[in-house]
């Protein structure tokens, strides 16, 4: 190829590209107007008051007058209790009525509770820790832990020990 050709070839595709450009730009959607950034002496956005809302208004059309990013309140992380775990009378007067039996294991101290010989609470108490308690609810045998204690049991190591 001479460079003559080259040039007529470079001349005719520079041409084509500048008759479509404006083709091509009459496609693009417009930008949405945004103002410009705000100076560094500018006093910034004052606060508005909401406008008042007729009662007959549905909720929904509120919610949607509000900001879409703004954040969602956080939900309710606290542990569910039923009626008789939150109820102290009712385990009060079920300790007051047992036979209690304390006990030594190794260093922890044991104390069962149990009613017309039947054992329905274990609390374990440690040198060094909360107290575990156990239960029976049902009157199956099988010892649960305490539902006030939350979900997950205490576990500690020791990490470190000097004497």
């Amino acid at each position: 190829m001479t460079p003559k050709l080259r040039l007529l070839l470079a001349a005719l595709l520079a041409a084509g590209f500048v008759a479509t450009a404006p083709a091509i730009a009459a496609e693009r959607k417009p930008k949405a107007e945004v103002p410009p950034p705000p100076g560094i002496d500018d006093p910034g956005v004052q606060a508005q008051e909401p406008a008042a809302t007729n009662d007959a208004e549905p909720a929904d059309a509120a919610q949607a007058d509000q900001d879409p990013l703004a954040p969602l309140p956080k939900p309710d992380a606290r542990l569910v209790r039923d009626k008789a775990s939150r109820d102290r009378t009712v385990n009060a007067e079920r300790v007051a009525a047992s036979q209690i039996t304390t006990r030594k294991q190794g260093d922890d101290t044991v104390e069962e509770y149990r009613q017309n010989g039947r054992l329905w609470m274990i609390k374990i108490r440690k040198p060094q820790g909360p107290v575990q308690t156990f239960y029976d609810e049902d009157g199956s045998g099988r010892l649960i832990r305490d539902p006030k204690e939350g979900p997950v049991a205490p576990v500690y190591f020791t990490l470190y020990e000097w004497k």
